[in-house]
């Protein structure tokens, strides 16, 4: 579902309907109740931050409305995303794309391998945003100025950092070849 509704916003394009996409995904996550949605909003500053950067860049361009759009598609989908990664364990996120692929035919090696990195990569987003965070609260403890693009750097560099580990713990598992 989180692949369709995704596409679908991607494709319309217009302004509303990655707005109305995010509206729809923030209401779902008040079902949990309202913690949950301030947990989706904090984990969407991040993003916020590039979709204000999408929108400046397309209205300097003569484009707002394509920003506009671009940018409420990008906060919906990873709304989206954050909330199947907060509410599904990567185990059954596994099983479940696992069986998906299989019923479409695809053969079980390849399958095993792109349920891998897709769940691998919904997982990585809350762990990219706790990991900002913590970059954050560490700057601001150490300096009085604005945190702003100094976390950029070491952002990139634990990032980096944490997927090659990954990849060596797939690798030692015999996942990667």
């Amino acid at each position: 579902m989180l692949c369709v509704f995704c596409t679908t916003l991607g494709v319309m394009r217009m302004v509303a309907t990655g707005w109305l996409g995010l509206g729809v995904v923030l209401i779902a996550a008040t079902v949990p109740g309202l913690w949950f949605v301030r947990l989706i909003l904090r984990d969407l500053r991040g993003s916020a931050l590039i979709a204000v950067v999408i929108v400046g860049f397309q209205w300097l361009s003569g484009r707002l409305d394509l920003g506009l759009a671009v940018a409420g598609t990008l906060l919906a989908c990873v709304a989206a995303a954050m909330m199947l990664s907060r509410t599904t364990s990567p185990a059954d996120l596994l099983d479940v794309l696992d069986r998906w692929l299989g019923r479409i035919g695809l053969p079980a090696r390849p399958r095993r391998r792109l349920s891998l990195a897709i769940a691998l990569t919904l997982r990585f987003i809350p762990a990219l945003s706790a990991r900002a965070a913590l970059l954050s609260e560490a700057h601001r403890a150490r300096s009085p100025r604005r945190v702003g693009w100094r976390l950029v750097g070491p952002l990139a560099l634990g990032t980096l950092d944490e997927a090659d580990t990954a990849a060596e713990a797939l690798r030692a598992r015999a996942f990667l070849e």
